[in-house]
């Protein structure tokens, strides 16, 4: 988890640390960045701080002035499915629910790659944990391509035969 994310409260983009009272100091926090919500064709952005929490999504909306919490709600994983989660943009998550719309903006990439993957992998699987079985059929899947990397350093002349052949037993008794 980035250190964003332990923080328990917002940094504001501009660089303005809000200053209110925060209900949730100790929570982890999968998402802060912007959040922009769309209800009955009416616009509302916020600092937003979402937790995945075993039984639902937790979403707090703070003030952009001093980030003081103005309002909480939960989203139950039954009330949401893959298809209702978007990534516009590389920065951008869009949540499409029943009755309102939400959109997630931040600059931090992994925190964004992160919170999507542990969403996406809940409302598939019902964990947050990852599969050893995909894992392991990853790295199956990688150890042909592996091969051809060192065969075609071989072919080029970077290794000898005998380094090829020995990366090669390697990666097939691994």
């Amino acid at each position: 988890m980035g250190k964003l994310s332990k923080l328990g409260f917002l940094i504001n983009p501009n660089g303005n640390m809000p200053k209110g009272d925060i209900k949730s100091k100790n929570i982890e926090f999968d998402f802060l960045g912007l959040l922009i919500e769309t209800k009955d064709g009416e616009e509302n952005t916020f600092n937003g701080a979402i937790k995945l929490d075993e039984g639902s999504i937790y979403v707090e909306k703070r003030s952009r002035l001093n980030g003081k919490v103005k309002d909480s709600f939960d989203i139950d994983y039954d009330d949401i499915n893959q298809d209702d989660i978007q990534r516009i943009a590389d920065n951008r998550i869009q949540f499409n629910l029943a009755d309102k719309n939400l959109l997630l903006k931040t600059l931090d990439d992994d925190m964004l790659n992160n919170f999507e993957y542990k969403l996406i992998n809940k409302l598939t699987t019902g964990s947050f944990e990852i599969e050893e079985k995909s894992q392991l059929k990853e790295v199956i899947l990688n150890i042909p391509e592996e091969i051809r990397k060192y065969h075609d350093l071989y072919k080029d002349g970077i290794i000898t035969e005998e380094e090829f052949e020995n990366k090669k037993k390697e990666l097939l008794n691994s």
